[in-house]
């Protein structure tokens, strides 16, 4: 939804009313937290007005919950309320993400005896942002179990703190995954909102709406066409479109969450990050750090830390790596594809720790060499590619249709052919325009981190009638090139 004129109007009333109404001193903080709960409730009620009693249930439960942890002396008493606040959140991210995946299954079962139950009446619709907001209740749970286990202390968070802490709208569809003491403690400072603050934020849009028009672009000219139908594409062009999804969902992603940082820091919120140029990751592990930040951080802080094992041992610490992963890859959907995702990643990790624990052994220092980390980032990169193919593809079958391609040594581009900027979608053509933008979007990647703080900087110094005159103009050409309808690829998940 962020990449609409409904939201950038909606955000423009949220911002006037909060700082023209609710900024004074003499404004009671529980007023403006009030505010905040009530125009995330609202735009939620947008996106799906049916979900607001779950959001409202789950969120009350877990306060609650974390409530009774807190001021209870029985360790059992507070394990078992933990757990169920586990099963109560993780059951019902469950039953909305992996139901529909044996609704077939299910609707065979009572064929067998005789009742006709077609899988589309079994079909459950996924909640948007679900995920994020079970996990941001879960980990004030946990939190509170583990803050509080030695010395039993009631939580201080009122209510309507968690409430807006949990339904945050800037955080509901996209993330990032910010914890409790990251926000919270924001909702009872006074806001403040400097002029570089406000520019910087407008153009954190512009660079996010600029990502999520080219990732649109690169997705309906080249990556959907390539794996609807590998078999019509060269292994050059197959491989183009590797590159190009892993291009698409970076882009799409880190472009959401570029609007979604924005909007919060109009309000005086400051998030925390979610992507560091993944792409110049030197093994599995530094790409996730790099990659989806806080989502990384929480499976560490919660699962990784969570699963039994000594971490003396070396052995626990691969296997635990490899389920972490694993489970990471699950959450994200109900497919064998997702499961392959997850485990090569798992993998992945595990063997480069197992890999520096055989360095330490030898007592051998990584080399320094510039050719040395480019072979490891280059290494990585195309491992990631690997992985996103079976991400993206709609069944593991496909994947291997596309990997076939890929392997078929085919190394032309006949369906480059065309210079016009677009082609009906269904023609076995491609822009040639697809590949200019490619090359160009990883060039931006790779430029020096500054770079983007110096144009950054630039259009702050610009005039603001010139700042105004460059994003309408970005804005309708951004409409215009991205050409079909926009999708928040995560918001699946």
């Amino acid at each position: 939804m962020f990449f609409t004129g409904k939201y950038m109007i909606f955000l423009a009333v949220v911002f006037f009313a909060y700082w023209l109404f609710l900024s004074w001193r003499t404004i009671p903080a529980a007023v403006r937290v009030f505010f905040i709960l009530a125009v995330s409730y609202y735009l939620y009620a947008l996106l799906n007005w049916k979900f607001l009693a779950l959001i409202f249930v789950i969120s009350t439960i877990d306060f609650l919950t974390a409530r009774f942890i807190g001021s209870s002396t029985d360790a059992r008493r507070r394990k078992m309320l933990l757990g169920l606040s586990i099963v109560a959140d993780i059951g019902t991210l469950a039953a909305f993400k992996y139901f529909n995946f044996f609704s077939e299954p299910l609707s065979n079962l009572f064929s067998k005896f005789g009742w006709a139950v077609s899988p589309e009446v079994l079909h459950l619709v996924w909640p948007v942002g679900m995920s994020f907001l079970a996990f941001r209740s879960l980990s004030y749970v946990i939190d509170a179990y583990r803050n509080t286990k030695e010395k039993p202390a009631r939580p201080d968070t009122k209510y309507i703190d968690y409430l807006a802490f949990v339904s945050f709208f800037p955080t509901v569809e996209t993330g990032p995954l910010a914890r409790a003491h990251q926000l919270i403690p924001q909702f009872r400072q006074q806001p403040t909102l400097t002029s570089e603050d406000g520019t910087s934020a407008i153009f954190s849009i512009v660079v996010g709406a600029i990502k999520i028009a080219v990732a649109n672009f690169i997705g309906a000219n080249l990556v959907s066409r390539v794996f609807d139908q590998p078999q019509l594409y060269s292994s050059t062009e197959t491989l183009g479109a590797i590159y190009g999804y892993a291009l698409q969902i970076y882009l799409n992603f880190s472009g959401y969450i570029d609007i979604a940082l924005a909007s919060a820091l109009f309000l005086g919120f400051r998030l925390p990050a979610n992507f560091n140029s993944p792409y110049r990751a030197r093994s599995v592990p530094d790409f996730w750090r790099r990659w989806h930040i806080t989502l990384s951080e929480w499976l560490r802080d919660y699962v990784f830390s969570s699963l039994p094992g000594s971490p003396r041992k070396t052995f626990n610490l691969y296997w635990k790596a490899f389920a972490t992963m694993l489970i990471g890859g699950i959450w994200h959907g109900a497919g064998w594809t997702f499961v392959i995702w997850g485990a090569m990643h798992g993998g992945g990790v595990a063997f480069n720790q197992w890999w520096d624990q055989r360095r330490r052994r030898l007592k051998r220092r990584p080399r320094q060499q510039w050719w040395i980390k480019a072979i490891c980032i280059f290494v990585t990169f195309h491992f990631v590619c690997l992985a996103w193919v079976f991400f993206r593809a709609a069944s593991v079958g496909q994947a291997w249709d596309v990997l076939a391609r890929l392997g078929a040594m085919k190394f032309e581009m006949s369906n480059l052919l065309s210079p016009v900027f677009s082609i009906p979608v269904g023609a076995a053509k491609l822009p040639v325009s697809v590949l200019l933008v490619l090359i160009l979007s990883y060039l931006a990647h790779w430029f020096p981190k500054n770079a983007l703080d110096k144009v950054r900087d630039g259009f702050t110094w610009l005039p603001s009638p010139v700042q105004a005159a460059l994003i309408l103009t970005i804005a309708l050409s951004l409409f215009y090139i991205s050409g079909t309808e926009v999708q928040f690829i995560y918001g699946n998940f």
